[in-house]
């Protein structure tokens, strides 16, 4: 027979009831506390973390010093180009070639049209344009331009102190050096354009574009896209 309760305390004995309301402790202790202040003060993070912040401003210093290396564009000509700075320069080689006078249509568009490609890359104004045009051609195309001027203006006397334009050097170069009913002529093949029956619109089109430059047309858009369109075949 089992004793009871007072038997088991007779016996010197003392009975000890289980912790049921009580929370159950890990017998492992918490991994946060000791995680909390991992690494603080720890003397290889610190040289870790100088050294890395030598590297960062070495870094630093060695790009300001590339940047200063760098060439500055002129803000002069940047802003004459499209108001920001110019990311680079073009090297163009123009072969311009000596302009003899000649009356000649196709000579003197061809000698304009490279003047206006490597004006295109040169930012000239239109006095530069005009001395640079004179050099690459004969004396007596700067003699007849020099009165041309004075019959223009009576009190001009000298080809630098006149200020015409680069768009009226070129009209006067063609009313001079144009053939006699050379205009009258493109104005009436450019009224008359049609697309031939064997020929592709790209042909089509540098001649309608051609034709336009040489006459100065300087038409509205609208009225050009309209022109362009009843020139092209029907079925097109």
């Amino acid at each position: 027979m089992s004793p009871t309760r007072s038997g088991y305390k007779e016996l010197g004995l003392e009975l000890f009831e289980p912790l049921q309301d009580q929370p159950r402790k890990s017998r492992w202790p918490p991994m946060a506390d000791e995680k909390k202040d991992e690494g603080a003060g720890d003397p290889i993070k610190i040289l870790l973390e100088e050294a890395l912040e030598r590297q960062r401003n070495a870094m630093m210093d060695s790009f300001a010093q590339i940047l200063q290396r760098l060439p500055r564009s002129d803000t002069s000509a940047s802003n004459s180009y499209s108001g920001n700075d110019t990311p680079f320069k073009v090297q163009v080689n123009f072969e311009i070639p000596i302009f003899e006078g000649q009356i000649d249509a196709d000579a003197v568009d061809k000698w304009l049209n490279l003047l206006d490609g490597y004006f295109s890359v040169h930012e000239f104004s239109s006095r530069e344009k005009i001395v640079f045009a004179l050099l690459k051609a004969v004396p007596h195309v700067k003699d007849w331009w020099k009165t041309y001027c004075e019959q223009k203006d009576e009190s001009t006397g000298s080809l630098f102190s006149a200020a015409p334009t680069w768009n009226e050097f070129r009209d006067a170069i063609k009313e001079q050096y144009y053939p006699v009913k050379s205009y009258e002529d493109k104005y009436i093949k450019w009224t008359t354009l049609r697309q031939g029956r064997d020929q592709d619109v790209p042909e089509f089109t540098n001649i309608f574009h051609t034709l336009r430059t040489q006459l100065g047309i300087k038409d509205f858009e609208l009225h050009l896209v309209l022109k362009y369109r009843d020139c092209l075949h029907r079925y097109i």
